[in-house]
């Protein structure tokens, strides 16, 4: 089968319309494009959706999840290639009832599909339920890839290995047996429990009339004792009380004397505190401790600065020279170097000048020795060594002109000690810049002395407030210290004395008095709160014994015939034993059920195993070369240099979903066969696989041999799968 364009008005989808070509079909879209409402949509599209399902915390039911946002009807159109020809499907809604509209025609001819209904269209065109399907051939969005064992799938892989047929599975007859089982024997609700409860009843009816006359014997001697001892127990709570009053006195009195003595120490302080004169609040204080605190800090700082040196040293050639006058002797000397170096090359230029008039000659001559026979050639002769020697007389004068330019910049250049003449500048400049800086800091220390200054005038006029005598900053914070500490011992000293007054209070609302009796008490042996506790005991131990003995003689005249009683109970083993005879058939049942299972499992396993062991080594570029699955589709894998296998569970997580890939891939190879394939649909199923394995697992794709749609919010899959994957934007 091969899906060929869809159309949908389906959640934020409005007549949206996705084309769709055989093999591997990529669609690239951004989060929130409608990826998933198009999954969601092809498979409401084959198996319609369920109205019975209901809103729960957090999840909301299909209906309603995928109600159109644009307010239209929900509405969807198919257009798939099934056994050779075109069909057409449509779902609409049907009154109030979401996609219950369905009709199934040949494209071209509009005729309907014999034996496509809305119900049996997603199992007559995949070949599967909905199960199956979603547990192999279409991965939605899912934490994990993991799969679960349903009884459709179990029944559609056993059909594979046995004679084909599907109408029944093991965990269906298993349910059933245990079904049977939970009848006879589920906690208190099966036949067996519920006998075995009312048989206990009997026996409990006829153990109480037995024991109902002791208990009221028993009852009544045990409530004679108890009053006894709830009359010494209420004698010693007295004495207790008596205690406590005593205590509680000579805690007041303790109280009395500690408010005193915070009286007299607050006095003191507040004392101190009036000598000091017009005093700031402690937050005042504690802010101008702070700023001379700065202060005196930027002080230290200040006069710890380095002390500026007497002169800076001139660079060589520079000598007696200030800063300005040594940058414009440099500038100048440097013009008068250049000047005399450009002369230089001038004077090399034209050294070889000279040599051309002498050169032209010797060259004239050889040729006309060469052609001319007669005497002319000895007059050429002539002139030319004439001209050769002014050509040498001119080189002389040219070199002896060249020494004494060299020399003069040699003695320019010698006393700054450099090669060129533009090297004399930058020694100048940095000694002019040097010169700057200085000037520079001794302005700024000059203006942060003043500054100082001005902040500590105000300072030592707040100290002197309250200490006349205050004339420097160092004398000042001691001051402020002391004040300060003043201000905390009185505020201690205040609290203490509040925390004294409202203990007297609170002892005086208890009863406190300042007096104490002179009655001889001796303390019991038990605390007060062991006296009280074994008090209250008693008087529940004596009402609930009243009680009980109440009760035994209701109880004596309720309870029913001793013989009837009897009777009943042999009733009722009998059929106790009945019912467990049956629930022992039925777990021999399950024995052999579960035997015939394994042997079953022995046949499909290996095959399952296999397939997916291919796969999976596909995937992994032969990392992994063997995969096993349970019952349960837990699976573990092995690598060619392990000797164990490996649960899933101690994988990464890239590694767990290409394991389980390889097992859906291979439950659709097993179940949904090759012939009219259903189409593999992929929801950002590979977002946790790496580059490399994400181009095995595209490869892995493409070569199915079938139509598969991978939806993706990445660019991976288009730039890693070029050569085979058609990919179309959304």
């Amino acid at each position: 089968m091969k899906i060929i364009e869809m159309t949908a008005t389906f959640g934020k989808l409005n007549r949206a319309k996705l084309k769709l070509e055989d093999g591997l079909n990529v669609i690239c879209a951004p989060n929130e494009s409608g990826k998933s409402t198009w999954c969601a949509f092809l498979r409401a599209m084959f198996y319609g959706i369920s109205t019975r399902e209901r809103d729960k915390k957090g999840v909301l039911a299909e209906k309603n999840r995928w109600q159109p946002w644009s307010g239209a009807p929900m509405e969807g159109e198919v257009r798939l290639v099934w056994q050779g020809k075109e069909i057409t499907l449509r779902r609409f809604n049907r009154g109030s009832v979401p996609f219950g509209g369905f009709s199934a025609v040949y494209t071209h001819t509009q005729e309907p599909v014999p034996g496509l209904t809305g119900d049996n269209c997603g199992e007559m065109l995949l070949g599967v339920g909905r199960e199956v399907w979603e547990r192999s051939a279409f991965i939605g969005q899912t934490p994990t890839l993991a799969i679960d064992g349903t009884p459709e799938l179990e029944r559609r892989i056993a059909a594979l290995v046995t004679t084909g047929q599907e109408d029944v599975s093991f965990s269906q007859t298993e349910q059933q047996l245990r079904l049977w089982q939970r009848r006879r024997r589920h906690n208190r609700t099966g036949l067996i429990p519920k006998l075995e409860e009312e048989l206990a009843q009997v026996q409990d009816r006829l153990e109480q009339v037995a024991s109902a006359q002791e208990r009221v014997t028993r009852g009544a001697e045990e409530c004679i004792a108890l009053e006894q001892e709830l009359t010494l127990l209420q004698e010693e709570e007295q004495i207790h009380r008596r205690l406590a009053r005593r205590r509680l006195n000579e805690s007041y009195a303790h109280a009395l004397e500690e408010r005193a003595l915070a009286q007299q120490e607050t006095q003191r302080l507040e004392n101190a505190r009036r000598a000091l004169g017009t005093l700031p609040d402690r937050a005042a204080l504690e802010q101008l401790r702070t700023r001379l605190l700065r202060l005196a800090l930027q002080e230290e700082a200040c006069d710890a600065d380095e002390p500026e040196q007497e002169a800076l040293s001139a660079p060589a050639g520079f000598a007696g020279m200030d800063a300005a006058q040594a940058l414009a002797y440099a500038y100048e000397c440097q013009q008068q170097g250049e000047r005399l170096q450009a002369q230089l090359e001038d004077g090399v230029r034209r050294r070889w000048l000279c040599l051309l008039p002498g050169v032209g000659l010797a060259v004239g001559l050889a040729a006309s020795a060469l052609w001319l026979t007669r005497w002319q050639p000895l007059l050429w002769a002539a002139a030319g060594v004439a001209l050769v020697a002014v050509s040498g007389l001119l080189l002389w004068w040219n070199g002896r002109s060249l020494r004494r330019r060299r020399e003069e910049l040699e003695r320019l250049l010698r006393p700054f000690g450099v090669q060129r003449p533009e090297e004399i500048v930058p020694p100048a400049q940095e000694y002019h810049a040097r010169a700057q800086q200085r000037q520079h800091s001794r302005e700024q220390r000059l203006e942060r002395q003043q500054q100082l200054e001005q902040e500590r005038e105000p300072l030592l006029a707040q100290v002197r407030a309250f200490v006349p005598q205050v004339h420097t900053a160092a004398d000042a914070l001691p001051a402020v210290e002391r004040a300060l500490a003043l201000e905390q011992e009185l505020e201690h000293s205040r609290a203490r004395l509040n925390t004294a007054k409202g203990h007297c209070r609170v002892l005086e609302e208890q009863g406190a008095q300042a007096l104490d009796t002179l009655e001889m008490l001796h303390p019991p042996h038990r605390t007060p709160e062991q006296t009280g506790q074994a008090l209250a005991h008693t008087q529940e131990r004596l009402t609930l014994v009243r009680r009980q003995t109440a009760t035994a003689q209701g109880e004596l005249l309720s309870l029913g015939d001793r013989a009837q009683l009897e009777a009943r109970a042999q009733e009722l083993e009998g059929q106790r034993s009945r019912r467990q005879l049956e629930y022992e058939a039925l777990e021999l049942a399950l024995d052999c059920l579960r035997q015939a299972n394994d042997r079953l499992q022995e046949r499909f396993a290996p095959e399952l195993n296999r397939r997916a062991g291919e796969l999976l080594q596909q995937l992994t570029g032969g990392r992994y070369q063997e995969l096993a699955l349970n019952r349960t589709m837990e699976a573990s894998v092995r690598s060619g240099e392990e000797i164990l296998p490996r649960s899933t569970l101690t994988l990464s997580r890239g590694t767990a979903d290409q394991v389980y890939l390889a097992v859906r891939l291979a439950v659709c190879q097993l179940c949904l066969g090759q012939e009219e394939a259903s189409p593999l649909v992929l929801d950002d199923a590979l977002l946790t696989f790496d580059d490399e394995r994400m181009k095995l697992a595209l490869d892995c794709l493409a070569g199915l041999g079938r139509q598969v749609v991978l939806f993706s919010c990445q660019e991976r899959e288009l730039r890693l799968g070029k050569g085979h994957i058609q990919s179309l934007q959304s």
